[in-house]
């Protein structure tokens, strides 16, 4: 007769870093239907059906990337969600407005279930999203694509799947003369949906300071290191008031690094005035052959390397962006309970670069390299390639 295991996959050997509770230090994790269901320094191997030794590696909770675009062939530019987020660590994904109201479905029924990362979506205040940015660069061009009751509508009617509105402030994407405009309609779908706004601040065609007087407390300004003119920073390099007092009341600082909205030197002057990323995210999509992205673990590294305490980076690639979407009972810890996302890496040492689009590198001496990434108490990728998790 053969006995149940207590646990299904059993992590042994490893330093856990996980901020929300507070630990660092050599823990077991234990995994059982989905969720995290013992940590402790040490679990008999014997309880478990699978048991995977990772001496000597740093085991995070699930990675959280808070801005990409995985509508994988919705848009050309979405990447393959597994290929991406779990080769880094990354267990949940959220797609920063590739569709809306009129076009999510197809993403919401069809493709995010097709994967096995936890996928999940702001909606572009655009009725379609970026269907049509190959073809006009923008979304808002013509201001007939906003319908703000029909857009908080399809949010409301899909809690847990819709976390948001999405709107690209950037001279590509709407005209000067019409940003206001998007931009009240954005606030209006937020209230009106009850949920929160992100907005994509690089390149705004108005003063940034116009674009953060709509934002609140849990609202999300992404890009927000960007270089290009209107940025948080003055003349000077300082830090504008209006950025500051945006931070005071609440709005979120997220990367969304993309190559090309994130600048390591503004970046850096905000750090050393004590701004640091309240969440680290990638705007991951496929990029054009003169753009470099990177994945979450490579991000990690990069703000590690600037200075940034490595438990608080990953504070802002897992707790902080769970908080902020309201998820913080579910994932961004180790918790017993949580749900059974966690991430494995090598600490790998050697002499790294990360570049960004302005022609500004950051160097480094330890990289965080994807050995092993648990999704729900299953590993989904190990060593180079995804693995085999069953049935979607």
């Amino acid at each position: 007769m053969t006995t149940a295991s207590a646990y299904d996959l059993l992590l042994t050997g490893g330093n856990v870093l996980d901020p929300a509770q507070g630990i660092d230090g050599r823990r077991d994790i234990a995994f059982k239907d989905g969720l995290v269901a013992e940590v402790a320094e040490r679990i008999d191997a014997a309880k478990a059906a699978n048991s995977v030794d990772v001496t000597g590696k740093l085991i995070t909770p699930g990675l959280i990337d808070l801005h990409g675009h995985f509508y994988h062939g919705g848009n050309p530019t979405a990447v393959h969600p597994d290929e991406i987020c779990l080769s880094s660590g990354t267990t949940t994904g959220i797609d920063a407005g590739s569709a809306g109201f009129i076009n999510y479905e197809a993403m919401r029924d069809y493709v995010f279930p097709a994967h096995r990362t936890r996928l999940l979506a702001f909606l572009h205040v655009s009725g379609v999203g970026l269907a049509n940015n190959r073809l006009l660069l923008g979304g808002l061009h013509d201001m007939r694509m906003i319908d703000v009751d029909a857009t908080s509508d399809a949010i409301k009617n899909n809690p847990g799947f819709c976390l948001g509105v999405k709107v690209r402030m950037h001279f590509n994407a709407v005209a000067a003369w019409n940003a206001h405009e998007a931009m009240r309609a954005a606030r209006a779908v937020a209230d009106q949906s009850g949920t929160r706004l992100m907005v994509h601040v690089s390149g705004t065609p108005i003063a940034l300071s116009d674009v953060l007087e709509f934002l609140g407390p849990g609202d999300i300004s992404t890009h927000a290191f960007n270089g290009l003119p209107e940025n948080i920073l003055d003349r000077n390099l300082k830090i504008k008031p209006q950025v500051k007092e945006a931070v005071g009341r609440g709005v979120i600082m997220d990367v969304a690094h993309a190559g090309v909205h994130c600048d390591v030197e503004v970046a850096q002057a905000a750090m050393q005035q004590g701004l640091f990323p309240h969440t680290i995210s990638t705007d991951i999509h496929n990029p054009p052959p003169d753009r470099t992205v990177y994945k979450m673990n490579d991000l990690v590294s990069k703000f590690h390397a600037m200075g940034m305490p490595l438990n608080d980076a990953i504070t802002a690639s897992t707790s902080t962006p769970a908080k902020v979407l309201d998820l913080g009972d579910t994932i961004g810890s180790l918790a017993v309970g949580m749900s059974g996302d966690a991430a494995v890496f090598d600490m790998r040492e050697g002499a790294f670069k990360w570049i960004d689009s302005a022609g500004h590198s950051q160097d480094g001496k330890v990289r965080l390299d994807t050995y092993l990434t648990v999704r729900a108490g299953q590993v989904g990728w190990r060593e180079g390639r995804l693995m085999q998790m069953g049935e979607c």
